[in-house]
């Protein structure tokens, strides 16, 4: 069952939201009124005049009802409805019982479409209550023309209402409006909070932006990147009668972002095109990457409350990207060696877990230990000897392939895990670590030389990870056993 299901079913019920709401309660109002006043004019009317004037009543209100079913005030609708007034003047004794309901009708009107619009369907019911008059003598049992003056008299006074409740409409809009985009904005905040990627956070803050354009008419924004060629738009949302053009030449920033990121005016002629209309432009920094802005432009005097909504959202999103970064780069002083940059043992364990979470997967694990060390570092003291540890590592880095993985696990102590490699290319891979780590290395007082012995182990048929570690560790200590600087394979 979806969200609008029961509504589709029960239209006729009390909605939620404010403005809802009151459209429910003026839609209510308007057929009440108008039913109220059929018995009066059946009780005075002759003939078939009853009738017709219960069709119309009718026909009133299936209009009315159309409007409130599906939210929108068309052109057709307020035509039709004029007509049906114009008929039921004629039918009204007296004619200025039709106006019982032609006045709820223009508060129930005021709350749909925009001002423009109210003020043509108000001219329009003008049109029918005016044009009806002509045709009151005709109905049955109506005597001779009517005085015009009942009718055209309250003309002015149906325009002051129409201005009157579409005043207190645009403020019911504003607040609703407000209130949604506090939602939004709260909504961003709470699940930013639980999200550290940055691509999370960027479908975040394009998901929350694209909210508050929907909720908000008249309000376009993009983003934008300054370029060589000019300033590039990444991302155009909101009421744009056509897209901005990739590139804005004519569009000056600011030379400097401002500290505190407020918004600062900026002209377009491009942006104002794209629009359809001269826009207020202010443009934002992105205080995370430098070169990149939001521009946003409330087209609507309405709109206008709604661009620091847009920048609130903007600079959330910054936030929680410097965060993220900060994240990230926690994560990475975690899981690497501070000393030699690799991998430290953490990650080296979790990495190696990961691959033998494959039952099929085909690994090895190669154990470098350096010999004679111990003798450089208490001989030339420890610069030389970190120096040495940066060197083996940037060397055994360099000597692997980039899907493998170097880490250093302690000490002396390196680990190199090798993913999907058959035996024999194992053997020559480690035969160069160790290769490359008995070349000279150049230290304070003159160069050094240290030797490795490693130890290799092959993952076998359902051994897991610790297995494999205790294999290699193993097979290192046999090198070491056999004389130092050799390579040996755990089972061989």
């Amino acid at each position: 069952m979806t969200e609008d299901g029961p509504r589709a079913r029960r239209w006729w019920a009390r909605p939620a939201g404010l403005v809802e709401q009151t459209r429910w309660l003026f839609w209510l109002l308007t057929l009440l009124s108008a039913l109220l006043l059929v018995p009066a004019i059946v009780h005075s009317a002759a003939g078939a005049t009853p009738l017709l004037f219960t069709a119309v009543v009718l026909a009133l209100g299936c209009v009315w009802t159309h409007r409130y079913v599906t939210r929108r005030a068309t052109l057709t609708a307020d035509a039709t409805e004029a007509l049906l007034l114009a008929a039921a003047v004629a039918l009204s004794a007296p004619p200025t019982l039709a106006l019982g309901f032609v006045f709820p009708g223009l508060w129930f009107r005021s709350v749909y479409g925009t001002g423009r619009q109210v003020l043509r369907h108000c001219t329009l019911v003008a049109l029918g209550l005016a044009g009806g008059l002509p045709f009151w003598g005709l109905a049955p049992g109506h005597p001779g023309p009517v005085a015009a003056a009942s009718i055209l008299g309250c003309l002015p006074l149906a325009y002051l209402t129409s201005i009157g409740a579409r005043h207190l409409a645009d403020g019911l809009f504003a607040r609703e409006q407000g209130q949604r985009r506090d939602a939004v904005l709260s909504e961003l905040g709470r699940a930013l909070l639980a999200v550290t990627d940055r691509q999370e956070i960027m479908d975040l803050g394009e998901r929350a932006a694209r909210d508050l354009t929907r909720i908000t008419p008249g309000l376009a924004s993009a983003l934008v990147v300054t370029t060589p060629d000019g300033v590039a738009v990444r991302l155009a949302l909101g009421a744009w009668d056509q897209p901005p053009p990739a590139v804005l030449t004519d569009l000056v920033l600011p030379a400097q972002s401002p500290t505190g990121g407020d918004p600062q005016p900026v002209r377009s002629a491009s942006l104002d095109l794209a629009a359809g209309r001269p826009g207020r432009w202010v443009a934002v920094p992105d205080q995370t990457h430098e070169g990149s802005w939001l521009i946003t432009g409330a087209l609507e005097r309405s709109a206008a409350e709604a661009v620091p909504a847009m920048h609130t959202a903007f600079t959330q999103v910054a936030m929680a990207l410097v965060t993220s970064d900060a994240h990230l780069a926690l994560r990475r002083q975690a899981r690497t060696d501070a000393l030699t940059g690799l991998a430290n043992r953490t990650a080296f364990g979790e990495a190696l877990d990961r691959a033998a979470g494959d039952p099929t997967a085909r690994f090895s694990v190669a154990f470098v230990d350096l010999d004679d060390f111990k003798a450089v570092n208490d001989g030339r003291g420890h610069a030389a000897g970190d120096e040495v540890l940066r060197t083996v590592a940037a060397r055994l880095r360099a000597a692997v392939r980039e899907e493998d993985l170097c880490a250093r696990l302690g000490g002396d102590e390196f680990a190199v895990l090798l993913r999907d490699l058959r035996g024999e290319c194992v053997d020559a891979l480690t035969a160069r670590l160790a290769g490359a780590v008995v070349e000279p290395i150049p230290v304070a007082g003159g160069p050094v030389r240290v030797g490795a012995s490693v130890g290799v182990a092959h993952r076998g048929p359902g051994e897991d990870a610790e297995q494999v570690l205790q294999h290699a560790d193993v097979a290192m200590y046999a090198a070491k056993a056999a004389g130092r600087n050799r390579v040996r394979v755990f089972g061989a």
